[in-house]
């Protein structure tokens, strides 16, 4: 008993600490040998194959040398391959990390890399890149609200569809009916009908205002049912 009595504050600093989780595995043979690649003076083809490799057995080790791509021409797609397919979320705060020295494709890409992740952290960066005309990336961070769809990306993409540019309204639509899914599977039904009327709003008749009115008339259960224009 005194043994055991002495042990609980070591304990004790142990979980404050963190210690008490469970420790990170080492790079396995493959993630190492690919790192390695990255690492030599190997050509491109090999390069890229590397970075792929680590899009299916990389792990937290493997996200600074994709990382250090992002902007590398070439290298950079298969960069954003590999992070996305690393499910250790420092690989998505490494692409969030690099919006701000990005430009042009490369921006736009690793924004779309966030999407695909679904990376809920990166929704006020991108909510900024929607709005930003400037920046040359709008389109991309509609592409990824939608396919991240928070509610709080929803009303990104609802205000856009009201008040925004009319070059882009048709982009931020099909991130809407997308975004439409993702919050309907989650039980948020009237998130979804609330994105789904703001395109029917925003655009003429047509396929996508059609398309957002099915999707509302699904959600109210009542085959027919338009929704408000």
């Amino acid at each position: 008993m005194k043994f055991i009595r002495s042990l609980l504050p070591v304990l004790v600093v142990w979980v404050l600490a963190g210690c008490a989780t469970a420790p990170i595995s080492p790079p396995s043979p493959v993630e190492t040998a690919a790192l390695a690649v990255l690492a030599s003076d190997a050509g491109l083809r090999e390069k890229a194959r590397a970075g792929q490799e680590l899009g299916d057995f990389g792990g937290p080790a493997s996200v600074p040398a994709l990382a250090a791509l992002l902007g590398k021409e070439h290298l950079a797609d298969y960069a954003r391959s590999g992070l996305e397919g690393i499910k250790d979320p420092s690989a998505g705060a490494a692409l969030r990390a690099a919006l701000p020295t990005l430009e042009g494709r490369y921006l736009a890409g690793a924004v779309n890399s966030l999407g695909v992740r679904r990376d809920v952290a990166a929704v006020p960066a991108l909510q900024k890149l929607a709005l930003d005309s400037k920046a040359g990336a709008a389109e991309a961070a509609i592409a990824s609200l939608g396919m991240i769809a928070t509610p709080a990306a929803a009303k990104t993409l609802q205000e856009i569809l009201t008040n925004g540019p009319l070059a882009l309204r048709v982009p931020t639509a099909h991130a809407a009916l997308v975004a439409a899914e993702h919050l309907a599977r989650n039980g948020n039904t009237a998130g979804a009908r609330a994105v789904l009327n703001a395109v029917v709003r925003a655009l003429p008749p047509g396929h996508l205002a059609t398309a957002a009115n099915d999707k509302v008339a699904a959600l109210s259960g009542a085959s027919g049912a338009p929704a408000r224009r």
